[in-house]
């Protein structure tokens, strides 16, 4: 379903939102975030992420694309 394998579980919550759980590729630890499940499923199918979902801090936007965690993004880029 997601774009990218590190990112292992979507678990739906109440409302429109979804808990994302996956390890960071460059820590190995886990990361999770909060997303809303329409901008997720929009993004999925092709929108830019940024339009998908505004609402998203920078830092998680990054995870869901690269699978990298804001922890693994500072030990790797400072």
């Amino acid at each position: 379903m997601l774009k990218n394998n590190n990112l292992q579980k979507v678990t739906l919550l109440d409302g429109d939102l979804s808990k994302i759980t996956g390890n960071c590729v460059i820590t190995g630890k886990e990361y999770s975030c909060i997303v809303p499940t329409s901008g997720l499923q929009r993004w999925l199918d092709g929108e830019l992420i940024q339009n998908a979902m505004p609402g998203v801090s920078l830092d998680d936007r990054e995870f869901l694309k690269s699978g990298i965690s804001p922890t693994g993004w500072d030990k790797a880029f400072g």
